[in-house]
């Protein structure tokens, strides 16, 4: 499982055309500092000329911000107070200072709720959440993302319900959920282009170039990152100008373009350090190091993973760091410094540990088990290497199972979204049926104009009837999807399973029989035969062809039980390979099985089996 660098998104607050409105507000928003005598148009002043520094000038920020607050704070108002504290996080975050950060977003979060501001809070919350990806408790930050959904989505905060997005396909890319992240982060382009944000819009592409440049497609990953560029710069973004221009410098470095990849990087590293953006500061140290690396420059290469992890410990981003020590291990050892590699590779392997990033610490004891050898050591360097060879093999299976897992999170995350459309024509419902509730009450006490009321009543009646027919079809949609994913994903985690099967008979075969692989493709067989799977399948399937099973008992009573499981998967539509995988039989015992079921059904040659079926 590879783990993918965190892409600062926090606060995406700028529109299409900011830059002019920027020039012309500042100036306006001083005048009104300077001569109202109203403190809460001042404070509110003072926050609105910070949010326009806050991507040119994050100490300008920080200063209007604390001087808004300071007010706020004076006059007691928890929602300014609320708004000045995100504007603050906002700084910390841009800087790297992450307990910082997350301490003014708790304050912000707690000053909405005593406003009693549920969407404000949320949106602190989101924030939050963001924080814990960036730290590494990645569990803790998708819990408090899907909890947010639904409130976004009620209050149809599009800009929001987008960010949201953009945090899970990070999640989803540490993870290794390649497909889910992609499909997340164009879920979030889609609405940010819906609302000209041209800032989150870059942001989006900066995401989807991150995610190409994990996989190593860095042709793919230098496109969308020089996309994103070309719009930040037309808002003159400096911060988010220097994160794509490092990331641009990184692929060219992946492609050993190292004359590209040395421009881009020291372009972003002097922007930087202009704007003290502290993580991009750490990443430009680290990737300058590798590109000096590659060039066999190993004394500057060290110089610069050393500084690299002297900023990444002041910030407190874990992964960043065991990246550094992975690094000067590395170094160390092409330098010939065996005993100094070492060291850093135990530092590299702990962190690793510590945030559970197996592949890291297997690259680590690989090149441990080098330094070992080189030491004359060849017991040390034979335990080392069987560690990272354990780890290898672990991640095989891991990698090999994450299809099916992918399936299943996409499968649960559709069957979410279509629980939250039923649930807001329910509250619609609600919503309608408390208004005609409101309007007898006023009609009756009034007592007249009782024919308006008739007509009113007839029209809520129809309105409400076709609420009702409307909750109807979308809950027969998504049993119909719902069914149709559950076969689609039974006939992948089946075909996933098969070839799994196969790789560990040849891997049985490799290891001279070892007891463990035939303990594998035993517990494979008795998953691919597990009846539960096709009892919960049947159970969809019966909420979308109610009394299938005994219509076709009645018109074929010759079919058997197994033969019905093929008639409803006929009924599915489903791909010949489909119905194999699932039943789990071969393409000539779908043929087989279907030749049998015409006879038992009475059918001749010019007869479609499937339109019978599907006539049933």
């Amino acid at each position: 499982m590879r783990v993918s660098t965190i892409v600062c998104l926090l606060f995406l607050l700028m529109g299409p055309n900011a830059y002019t409105q920027n020039e012309i507000s500042v100036d306006s928003l001083k005048q009104i500092i300077a001569s109202t005598k109203n403190d809460t148009v001042r404070a509110s002043a003072y926050l609105k000329l910070g949010k326009l520094y806050q991507y040119k000038d994050p100490k300008l920020l920080l200063q209007y911000a604390k001087d808004g607050l300071s007010i706020f704070e004076k006059s007691k108002q928890l929602k300014g107070q609320s708004k000045a504290y995100g504007l603050i996080a906002s700084y910390y975050n841009s800087t790297g200072q992450m307990d910082s950060a997350m301490s003014y977003t708790k304050r912000g979060v707690r000053t909405s709720l005593l406003a009693k501001d549920t969407l404000k809070s949320a949106i602190h919350m989101s924030n939050l959440g963001y924080f814990y990806f960036a730290t590494g408790d990645h569990e803790r930050g998708i819990a408090i993302t899907d909890s947010l959904m639904p409130i976004f989505k009620r209050y149809r905060k599009k800009a929001s319900i987008a960010q949201l997005y953009t945090y899970k396909s990070q999640y989803y890319n540490m993870q290794g959920y390649t497909n889910l992240s992609l499909d997340a982060t164009y879920k979030a382009l889609d609405i940010y282009k819906s609302l000209e944000n041209i800032g989150s819009i870059a942001s989006c592409h900066m995401l989807i170039g991150n995610i190409y440049q994990g996989e190593g497609s860095h042709k793919k990953a230098i496109a969308s990152f020089e996309e994103a560029l070309g719009l930040y710069e037309t808002i003159d973004n400096k911060i988010f100008i220097a994160q794509a221009k490092s990331y641009i410098g990184d692929s060219y470095l992946g492609l050993n373009d190292f004359k590209a990849a040395e421009t881009f990087l020291n372009e972003g590293f002097e922007l930087s350090k202009t704007l003290n953006f502290n993580p991009n500061i750490g990443r430009s140290f680290i990737n300058i190091g590798r590109l000096k690396l590659a060039q066999n420059q190993y004394d500057e290469a060290i110089n610069h993973f050393e500084e690299g992890l002297a900023s990444y410990k002041s910030i407190n981003i874990p992964y960043n760091e065991t990246r550094a020590q992975y690094h000067l291990g590395e170094a160390y050892f092409k330098k010939g410094n065996y005993k100094e590699a070492i060291k850093h590779l135990n530092s590299s392997i702990s962190i690793s540990e510590r945030i559970q990033d197996p592949a890291r610490k297997m690259d680590a004891l690989n090149i441990k088990s080098r330094a070992y050898e080189a030491l004359n050591q060849p017991h040390l360097a034979l335990l080392t290497f069987k560690a990272s060879k354990k780890i290898s093999d672990s991640l095989f299976n891991i990698e090999s199972s994450k299809k099916t897992e992918e399936l299943q999170i996409q499968f649960e995350t559709e069957k979410k979204e279509q629980q939250i459309a039923l649930q807001a024509n329910q509250i619609e419902l609600l919503e309608s049926n408390e208004k005609i509730s409101n309007l007898k009450i006023l009609l009756l006490g009034f007592g007249f104009l009782m024919a308006l009321f008739a007509l009113y009543a007839i029209f809520q009646r129809a309105k409400r009837h076709k609420i009702e027919k409307e909750n109807a079809q979308v809950e027969l949609e998504f049993k119909t999807k719902e069914l149709t994913t559950h076969a689609l994903h039974l006939a992948k985690k089946n075909e996933v399973l098969n070839d799994l099967k196969q790789k560990a008979k040849i891997l049985k075969a490799d290891a001279n029989a070892d007891p463990g692989y035939q303990m594998l493709i035993q517990t494979i067989n008795f998953d691919l035969q597990d009846d539960n799977n096709w009892e919960n399948f049947s159970r969809y399937f019966e909420q979308v062809h109610k009394d299938f099973g005994i219509k076709a008992q009645e018109q074929f009573p010759k079919i058997t039980k197994n033969d019905l499981r093929l008639m409803a998967l006929l009924k599915m539509n489903l791909s010949s390979k489909e119905i194999a995988n699932i039943l789990n039989i071969s393409s000539d015992g779908i043929k087989k099985a279907r030749q049998r079921l015409r006879k038992k059904m009475g059918l001749d040659p010019k007869t479609s089996l499937e339109a019978t079926v599907m006539a049933i």
